[in-house]
């Protein structure tokens, strides 16, 4: 058995050891769910866990914090590396429908998306770095990040506090219900999408319904806006660049027998690259404009830019593929397509280079099958051990300089 194998080894039976606690702090984070920039309780939970265990958090945003755990072995070829690990801490505006024993004590708030199994699963990483501080080779900083569900994230706040002083690379998970526990999925380059959102507002004339032609139909207008929008990314996009379009809703009109004299569309845009983004945006302004016009009516278009695309380091990629078949098994790791979903964890990929993996949490025994986001999310607690053992062998990768040393080899 190699030295490295044997790092491994200790590594996972470690956070195997743990799985209790791991279980215990991902049940309490559950039942206290918080919302985005409203982690106050959440941050007061971790930050006296931390200190508990001799750590000195760092809390300059009002719910955001970082530790740092300083490894004291010899750093290979003497510089000492900094690797950061993320985890969100953020809940839902959701009522959830399940009858655990520890479901929400809020109504109208939930973890329906994983980040209470992300905040344990760093929470694991901090104890099982502790219990191997003399083996470390540099210093992991524990990035415990708010608001990753609510623009304009928790991620600029953090970065802004100087959470990425220091760090060479950046490196998080997501549980993941579309993937079985057991398995870990992860792409090179671009692997989740812009974020951004729309409102378009059509002013007409109002008027009787049955007097058409005194009045400016803003909900026939706004109507011939949503069909010209839905050729924009079939039309304008290049087809090999991926981008989604979507309409989310529609209001308009307050009775059968009145002309609406005001309409209002919202949505969301996707994208993986900023030249798509703009040609999407370009053809959104001149579709409202020109259709208004031609009813007469006043088109506005507000257009909010979210989070950008999330885009792997190609060498920590492979840092992280090494580590998920080292720890978890040569067919635990699978290939995935990138995903139009957006993610914050983006911003600091923009700073450092830095991966972002998918980590299976599926399992239908225990109910955990459900999409992210809805009232009976849960995530299948095994997998929690597993998050715990790969970001703590990818961060020890790292500090040995594993990704630098790929980079220079593909030069």
């Amino acid at each position: 058995m190699s030295e490295r194998t044997g790092l491994d080894r200790r590594i996972l039976a470690r956070a195997n050891a743990l799985a209790d606690e791991l279980v215990a702090w991902r049940r309490y984070l559950h039942r206290h769910p918080e919302l985005s920039f409203q982690e106050f309780e959440t941050t007061a939970f971790l930050e006296s866990r931390l200190k508990e265990w001799g750590l000195q958090p760092v809390r300059r945003t009002p719910t955001g914090l970082w530790a740092d755990i300083d490894g004291t072995a010899a750093a290979p070829g003497g510089r000492r590396r900094t690797v950061a690990v993320r985890a969100d801490i953020d809940a839902l505006p959701i009522h959830e429908l399940n009858d655990f024993e520890f479901r929400s004590a809020r109504d109208g708030v939930m973890h329906a998306c994983g980040h209470d199994g992300h905040t344990a699963i760093l929470l694991g990483v901090a104890r099982t770095l502790l219990e191997m501080r003399d083996e470390l080779p540099g210093r992991v900083r524990l990035l415990f990040q708010p608001a990753e569900e609510q623009l304009p994230g928790g991620a600029p706040q953090m970065i802004a506090a100087g959470a990425l002083e220091g760090v060479d690379e950046v490196i998080g998970l997501h549980l993941w219900s579309l993937l079985p526990t057991g398995k870990a999925g992860i792409c090179a380059g671009p692997m989740m999408a812009t974020a951004d959102d729309f409102t378009i507002r059509v002013t007409g004339r109002g008027g009787h319904g049955a007097a058409p032609h005194e009045a400016v139909d803003a909900l026939a207008c706004a109507a011939q806006m949503v069909v010209a929008l839905q050729q924009v990314v079939s039309r304008r996009v290049n087809p090999l660049r991926p981008a989604v379009l979507t309409v989310g809703t529609f209001r308009a009109g307050s009775n059968f027998n009145i002309i609406a004299q005001t309409a209002e569309l919202t949505g969301t845009v996707r994208t993986f690259d900023e030249d798509t983004r703009r040609v999407i945006v370009a053809a959104m302004e001149r579709i409202v404009e020109d259709t208004a016009a031609a009813f007469g009516a006043k088109g506005e278009l507000d257009y909010r830019y979210g989070y950008p695309a999330l885009v792997n380091d190609a060498a920590v990629t492979e840092v992280f593929r090494g580590a998920v078949r080292d720890v978890m098994g040569e067919t635990a790791l699978v290939d995935v397509e990138p995903f139009m979903g957006g993610e914050d964890f983006a911003y600091y990929l923009k700073e450092r280079p830095g991966a972002f993996l998918f980590l299976g949490a599926r399992n239908e025994a225990v109910g955990a099958h459900f999409p992210h986001h809805h009232p009976n999310f849960t995530v299948d607690e095994a997998a929690l051990p597993y998050g715990v053992a790969v970001l703590t062998a990818t961060a020890w990768r790292l500090l040995e300089g594993r990704a630098a040393g790929l980079a220079t080899a593909a030069v």
